[in-house]
């Protein structure tokens, strides 16, 4: 059941953003209304299907709603990156980040190192690293790349100014940065309150609908999208949203720091779907190969982690 809800996991989550991302032209407060909906649909039919019953304590319901709104902050920081310094950049800079900061919460506040041996903290940490090597070798394979736009590959071209270009990328670290924040931490109260995972989903999903939604509105950005725009954002949310109820199952099985680790190798399928899907880089090229090297490491590595664990 864990290998079923790490795979589910990884694979929702490494296409959710692609989709999302696919059509260009959306302002990033819009998606991430409509991916907030998607997801809350999504949750909705879970807490039924389960046949889960809501408790508005401040545990069961008010932890996991802030956690969402957290979520919303980081998913709209993510988009942001993505369209200043492309995806495979984005990811690369905010992955490494989520992990880290899941590990420590996990340290933190559930002791989830306090049971390690001196071997299997060793052993953990060079895996850990090697995560990261993984990522670095995935994300350097990208710079020889020019950028393509917004909706594949992020908006600083090789004919801006340098000046311009600088800011620009900074901006999307500095967004890639607090999505990396944000997304390792959101995730923390909904387990700190210690309820059943289709119970927890549920406020989750409602801070996170609240969330887009006070992105947006103020903004008076657009909330109407062509028919065909608004099912790929929808059907996004929903991606993200299998994938989130995944990973509290994760989680709770295998503790925040490993769990979240594992959840993180989506950036695999992220890597795989701009070389083989939308050619960024091209197969056969050095920097594919580069690449795919990454993602081998950085695969071997996190399943070294959810083994030990």
């Amino acid at each position: 059941m864990t290998a079923l809800l790490a795979l589910i996991t990884v694979v929702a989550w490494g296409t959710w953003i692609p989709l999302a991302q696919a059509a260009p032209g959306v302002p990033q407060r819009t998606r991430t209304f409509h991916v907030s909906v998607g997801n809350a649909i999504f949750a909705t039919m879970a807490l039924l299907i389960g046949g889960g019953h809501l408790s508005f304590g401040w545990r069961e319901f008010w932890l996991p709603l802030a956690g969402g709104v957290v979520w919303t902050i980081g998913s709209y920081s993510a988009f942001r990156a993505s369209e200043r310094i492309g995806l495979a950049r984005a990811a690369g800079c905010w992955t490494p980040l989520n992990i880290v900061t899941a590990f420590v919460w996990g340290a933190i506040l559930f002791g989830e190192l306090d049971s390690f041996s001196v071997a299997r903290y060793a052993i953990v940490s060079v895996a850990l690293v090697f995560v990261l090597v993984g990522v670095i070798l995935i994300v350097g394979s990208q710079d020889s790349q020019p950028a393509v736009g917004p909706s594949l590959g992020g908006s600083v071209h090789p004919e801006q100014p340098g000046l311009e270009a600088a800011g620009t990328y900074r901006a999307g670290l500095l967004w890639a940065v607090s999505a990396g924040l944000l997304w390792g931490s959101y995730f923390v109260p909904a387990q700190w309150a210690k309820v059943p995972t289709q119970i927890a989903d549920f406020p989750l999903a409602i801070g996170i609908l609240a969330g887009g939604a006070a992105l947006v509105f103020p903004a008076h950005e657009p909330i109407r999208l062509p028919a065909k725009l608004t099912a790929l954002q929808l059907a996004a949310g929903v991606l993200f949203g299998i994938g989130n109820l995944a990973l509290l199952g994760l989680v709770s099985r295998l503790g925040t720091g490993v769990g979240f680790t594992i959840a993180q190798l989506s950036l695999l399928v992220n890597a795989s779907i701009g070389i083989f899907v939308f050619k960024v880089p091209k197969p056969g090229t050095r920097a594919a190969r580069v690449a795919v090297v990454g993602i081998l490491i950085a695969g071997l590595a996190g399943g070294v982690i959810g083994a030990v664990r």
